[in-house]
């Protein structure tokens, strides 16, 4: 669910970094002032808003709409995605921001999700108890993650 105080702040964030006022980014975007106003406030801008205002930022549509932010994300080691974009968890579990015992949660992975936390693992960028996790693992990723291809 997408939180649009939070894209509001964002935006505002943004915009600040930039050096820009409300004003200078409104007339960038060809809007009123009191429209970004509004949007920094927790109003729904439009789609096509959004994407301007993440071209403008230089920044992913996913990150102004905070869909990749990992903060504040709570997850139930027996259901890592109930209630979760599976994005989201992956991405903070890959980066660090969400630390999970790997070998227990890995059969909760559909096949894509796996192999990206493999390569993770194998390249030392993700810890993980190997011994755990070779119990989890195909014949495929045993290999891979052994030294094979």
């Amino acid at each position: 669910m997408i939180d649009f105080v939070k894209v509001g702040n964002k935006i505002a964030r943004l915009r600040k970094q930039q050096g820009l006022s409300q004003e200078e980014l409104a007339e960038k975007l060809y809007v009123t002032r009191q429209a970004l106003s509004k949007w920094e406030n927790g109003s729904v801008p439009s789609i096509d808003i959004v994407l301007l205002l993440a071209k403008s930022f230089d920044v992913s549509f996913e990150e102004l709409l905070c869909l990749d932010d990992a903060e504040g994300l709570k997850v139930d080691p027996e259901d890592l995605f109930k209630g979760q974009p599976r994005n989201v968890v992956l991405n903070a579990i890959l980066t660090g921001k969400l630390v999970v015992d790997l070998p227990k949660v890995f059969p909760q992975f559909a096949p894509n999700e796996r192999w990206a936390l493999l390569k993770a693992i194998k390249e030392k960028k993700l810890p993980c108890s190997l011994p755990r996790l070779l119990m989890n693992l195909t014949p495929a990723e045993t290999h891979f993650i052994k030294g094979g291809q």
